[in-house]
This record gives structure tokens, C-alpha cells and sequence, in this order.
């Protein structure tokens, strides 16, 4: 194992949120077991792959229901204060980012602003959709203002699409291929509004090696050539939105989904995530040993450490304290 790693995609849960999720009838919601979080057994599995510290986040479902809004808000302030509370007793180890009342954005902006003033987050988890409220919708002008005045770090995690038919896609659950087609629709629409340069201090993280965006980066440059002088697209620089995202290669990272990756980022802004404890520790081990094994390769070896944890200690430890 490296000498040491920054884990910037790990999870927590609590019994509470996993009650109210079954009183919401969405334990199943996205067609995946949910695990149970164990702050003993991931400090384990850190000891054992050499991370230093990890940054934990909640998942998906997007604990916020049109049904039963107040116990939403209330559920998200209860999985942040949990979330400090475990960073307060082991800074060493853990930060993590907050979890907001999407869509409701004005109790959005008073979480934020408590988790990052008060509870002293690390930045904010996005689901890539809150309940059809997308990232780069108007709505969120407000919630954007106030982020970037508190240069707020930004991972997206993926959500079910809100209209998403059962017939739609039938081969398996919705983290097979739903999780990123939306996160891929989630920042496209960042872009396409021109929320990333316009809020250039919020810096916003993509999970999954990228998801389905090397795939569509020159398609959706191409494109916007085309409808930005025809006056049906707003003036945008995609690419220079591209240049300032970073991404992390939780999932099952390959040396092909890395280097394609690269065709669209740099090496400065890959980092690395482990998606504990939604992924099992032995798995984990195995894709962090076969990622191990990638960073040696010629073209990569240079960037090993910068990929494993300088990126990060750089974006969230500026001091260099870590």
C-alpha cells in the first residue's frame, strides 16, 4: 500500500436515517441494498489500505420527501451533526461535507450556512437531482451566492432521475447506469448555465472516474459551437467549465476508464475514493491494489502521489497540515 491516501468518497449512515427512509417507503429506492455504517470497521479498512483520512458523505436516497418536509430538514441536521460530532472526535481521520434540504432552497442555504460556519464541513454533498431540482437550475442562483462566498468544495453524488420509469431501463438496479447518466446530465446543465465560471469560488467534484462525461466532452463542445452563434445556446466556455472540475475515481477505476478520464482533466485534479461502506472493504482492497498497481505504469507513476493524496491535501488541507 502508498505511504499514506486521502479517501475523498466514503459514506456514513445512521439507524435514524435508515428508519426514516423505511417510514418513507424508500429503503429500496434506487433498487440497492443499503449498508450500515460502522465507524470501528472503516477505520479498520483504513488502517489496512493506508488512508490517512476520509471524507464522508451521505449517499443516496436524498433524504428529503414532499411528504413529510419538516422530518426532512430535521433528518438532514441530524446526519450533519452526526457527521461533525465524528470529526470532532477524531480530526485526525474524518471530515465531512454536509448533506442539504434540496429542493426547498431556502432551508438549503440555512443548513449550509449552519454546517459550514457552525459544524465546521468540509463542503457540501450535492445529489446530482433533488427530486427533479437539478444542479444549474435557476432555483439555486441564491444557494450558489452564498457557497461561493464561503469558497465551498462540492462533491456530486448521484440520485435517481424523479420521472425515471421502472420500463425505462430494466437490466439491473439504478446505480448500474442511471447514477451516471445523472450525474453526466447534473453537470452539463452546470455548465450549459454557465454556473461554474460564474461561481468561480465554489469548487465542484465528480464522482465515478468521470461517469459518462470523456464520452461526451467533444460531442457537447461541438455542439455548443453550433447553437451558441445561432443564439439557441447562452455563451459559454465549456472548456474552460471542464478545466476547473475535479473528479474521483470511486467505482471499479481500470486502467482504461483512467486514461480516458485524462483525455478530458488533468492529473492535478484526479483524486481518490474508495465508496465505503456502500462498497465492501474486501472489494475496496482489491480496486485499491489493482489502482495501485495502474499508478505504476510509466505514463501514470509521476502523478502517483499527486492522485492518491496531494491533490487533496492541496484542496482541503491548504495549509499543508496534513
Amino acid at each position: 500500500m502508498a505511504n499514506q491516501i486521502i479517501d475523498i468518497h466514503s459514506h456514513f449512515l445512521t439507524s435514524e436515517y435508515l428508519k426514516f427512509l423505511e417510514k418513507q417507503k424508500a429503503l429500496l429506492e434506487d433498487g440497492f441494498p443499503l449498508p450500515k455504517y460502522n465507524n470501528q470497521e472503516h477505520l479498520k479498512l483504513m488502517k489496512g489500505c493506508s488512508i490517512e483520512w476520509s471524507l464522508l458523505s451521505v449517499s443516496s436516497p436524498h433524504p428529503y420527501f414532499k411528504d413529510d418536509i419538516e422530518n426532512s430538514i430535521k433528518m438532514c441536521r441530524h446526519l450533519n451533526e452526526q457527521m461533525a460530532q465524528l470529526k470532532k472526535d477524531d480530526l485526525k481521520h474524518f471530515g465531512f461535507q454536509a448533506c442539504i434540504p434540496l429542493p426547498d432552497v431556502e432551508a438549503a442555504i440555512q443548513e449550509a450556512i449552519y454546517a459550514l460556519d457552525v459544524l465546521d464541513a468540509d463542503g457540501i454533498n450535492f445529489p446530482s437531482n433533488s427530486r427533479g431540482l437539478y444542479l444549474g437550475d435557476p432555483k439555486l442562483e441564491p444557494l450558489m451566492e452564498e457557497l461561493n462566498k464561503r469558497h465551498a468544495i462540492c462533491n456530486i453524488h448521484p440520485h435517481r432521475p424523479a420521472s425515471l420509469s421502472e420500463e425505462v431501463f430494466s437490466a439491473g438496479p439504478v446505480p448500474l447506469f442511471e447514477f451516471i447518466v445523472d450525474t453526466t446530465r447534473a453537470v452539463l446543465n452546470l455548465i450549459r448555465n454557465d454556473v461554474i465560471l460564474r461561481y468561480p469560488n465554489i469548487t465542484w467534484i465528480i464522482p465515478h472516474c468521470g461517469s459518462f462525461l470523456p464520452n461526451i466532452y467533444d460531442r457537447f463542445i461541438g455542439i455548443s459551437k453550433i447553437l451558441i452563434p445561432q443564439k439557441m445556446m447562452e455563451e459559454v466556455d465549456v472548456e474552460a467549465s471542464f478545466k476547473r472540475l475535479y473528479f474521483d475515481i470511486a467505482g471499479n477505476p481500470t486502467p482504461h476508464l483512467l486514461k480516458w478520464l485524462l483525455t478530458i482533466t488533468t492529473p492535478d485534479h484526479i483524486m481518490y475514493g474508495s465508496d465505503f461502506p456502500f462498497t465492501p472493504s474486501k472489494q475496496i482492497e482489491t480496486n485499491l491494489n489493482q489502482f495501485l498497481k495502474m499508478l505504476e505504469e510509466d505514463d501514470l507513476k509521476p502523478y502517483k502521489e499527486m492522485i492518491l493524496y496531494k491533490n487533496a491535501q492541496d484542496l482541503f488541507f491548504k495549509s499543508g497540515s496534513k
